[in-house]
């Protein structure tokens, strides 16, 4: 069965849209699979800097 997914929008600097279009190409990763990694990431930085104050 296939994971339900929801849409995520946002607004990024021009360059720095590019650059991540780039790098996924690039690596050949999607970019959805990248946001995904990206906002793992960030979730795991923000649990641990919460346990930490």
């Amino acid at each position: 069965m296939a994971e339900e997914t929801r849409e995520v929008r946002g607004r990024l600097p021009k360059d720095l849209k590019i650059a991540f279009e780039i790098a996924c190409a690039r690596l050949e990763v999607t970019q959805t699979a990248a946001l995904e990694e990206a906002i793992r990431d960030w979730l795991k930085k923000k649990e641990s800097s919460d346990k930490q104050s």
